[in-house]
């Protein structure tokens, strides 16, 4: 029997015959390994426990309300003027619960224009500390509506206001999203380490076994640089050929199917607009719901373009962009129609000058969408079909909108039961028929030709 210790890494070689050998690792090197565990067991604990600190700092809300029912009505109602952090057109509203009562609350929301007419104080103070630019009334709303609506203000500015988990980008900040996907970076880094820890100790094993047998080993770089030596043995080796060669061919088949499957598909199609409006200010930014703007999308078959009068609903008061060039691209908005910023009043006899935005969404001729059919009967999400909205500067097309795509969400979608009382019948139905099966949209007649093609 031979021994020999290279950096606390025993080899014992028995070799009676010239064959058998035997490798073991000397106590002493396990801790090393046991060190590496630790770290990469540390990291994956460290990123599950902030991600659940970020969670639980995004979770109080005031009491007394529910901020899902308050989440809908702020989307449809108050994101165009208000923010929860921040003065837009009107007020920023996080500390509206402490600085008011809520049954005062309750009454200026609903009817703001009958609380001042009736002398209150504080609603007078308001009116005229924004110029008399009043807010629109809500009659609408029950007690428990404008009781959501507040806790998820509540909700919403507790987890802005929460300090982020870590000061690097790794940490969950309170964004009133909850917190991301944690991030494992860290941990698959610490495993790429611990797999070059692991190569460099057999490559050292491999020239100690080449030593005991007499053969003067190559440095590591000479053996990972000699590629004439790879290329030989690979052809050497008739079925690693052939399993290389149906590799290739599938690649190229599959980038082939590819191209042919593209032609004619406008996916990514990004035109420049008149003007560059951003989603990112203000969808994303600015929370404002995407049916303020495409309000269409609820009762027709387009989801339209808005007009200048919409734009100018929020722009009559917000003149400046949060740039130089955005300042600009707001002007443009008052060249069309007709406003003088400087005396916040209309150009009389202006000739208006319409927008000519690019469409960017459109669909042939032989086929038919119906926006409000998706967006109230399914109650499909605008970021279903056009994607991360929020986050585009510009917008472009997000999805294919090719048949098989719409094939294969209708095969995927289930129907909405839930939340939909005019098809309360028909839901029975379903369920009476299924019997517990997960009803999607193809089995109420998504797949049949006459649904779009009539």
């Amino acid at each position: 029997m031979k021994r020999l210790y290279i950096n606390e890494a025993r080899v014992l070689i028995f070799a009676p015959n010239g064959n058998s050998v035997m490798i073991a690792m000397k106590n002493a090197l396990l801790p090393r390994f046991g060190a590496v565990f630790a770290l990469l067991i540390l990291t994956a604990f460290t990123l599950i426990s902030s991600t659940t600190m970020a969670q639980d700092s995004t979770a109080t809300a005031a009491e007394g309300g529910d901020p899902a029912v308050g989440e809908k009505l702020w989307k449809a109602n108050c994101a165009a003027c208000h923010k929860v952090d921040a003065k837009l057109i009107g007020p920023a509203l996080g500390q509206v619960t402490e600085k008011y009562d809520e049954e005062w609350l309750i009454a200026w929301i609903r009817n703001n224009q009958e609380l001042r007419e009736s002398g209150d104080a504080q609603a007078l103070a308001i009116y005229e500390e924004y110029n008399g630019l009043a807010m629109s009334a809500y009659p609408q709303f029950s007690d428990d509506d404008i009781r959501g609506l507040l806790a998820y203000i509540d909700q919403e500015y507790a987890a802005k206001q929460a300090p982020a988990v870590a000061d690097t980008g790794g940490g969950a900040a309170g964004s009133g999203q909850g917190s991301g996907p944690m991030d494992l970076t860290p941990v698959l880094i610490g495993l790429v380490v611990f797999l070059i820890i692991i190569v460099f100790i057999l490559v050292r094993i491999k020239n100690l076994l080449l030593v005991m047998k007499g053969v003067e080993p190559r440095s590591a770089i000479d053996q990972f640089f000699d590629l004439r030596v790879y290329v030989e043995r690979f052809f050497a080796n008739k079925k690693l050929v052939g399993f290389a060669a149906v590799i290739v061919l599938i690649f190229v088949f599959n980038g082939l199917w590819g191209f042919l499957k593209g032609i004619g598909v406008d996916q990514n199609y990004q035109p420049t607009q008149p003007i560059a409006f951003s989603h990112e200010i203000h969808a994303g930014q600015n929370e404002v719901d995407c049916n303020y703007c495409h309000s269409s999308a609820r009762h027709s078959k387009s989801a339209g373009v808005p007009s200048a009068n919409v734009c100018m609903n929020c722009h009559m008061y917000v003149a400046e962009g949060q740039s130089e060039q955005g300042t600009k691209e707001i002007e443009k908005i008052y060249a069309a129609i007709g406003w003088d910023k400087n005396t916040r009043t209309y150009i009389e006899d202006y000739e208006e000058k319409p927008i000519e935005w690019v469409r960017i969404h459109n669909l042939p001729d032989l086929a038919y969408f119906n926006h409000s059919q998706h967006v109230v009967a399914g109650q499909v999400e605008c970021q279903t079909c056009h994607g991360p909205i929020e986050e585009m500067k510009e917008v472009y097309q997000y999805s294919e909108l090719t048949m098989g795509w719409c094939i294969n969400c209708h095969r995927e979608t289930e129907v909405k039961m839930e939340d939909n009382p005019y098809y309360d019948k028909l839901h029975e139905q379903l369920a009476e028929e299924y019997k517990g099966e997960k009803i999607t949209v193809d089995k109420i007649g998504g797949l049949e030709c006459g649904k779009c093609h009539y």
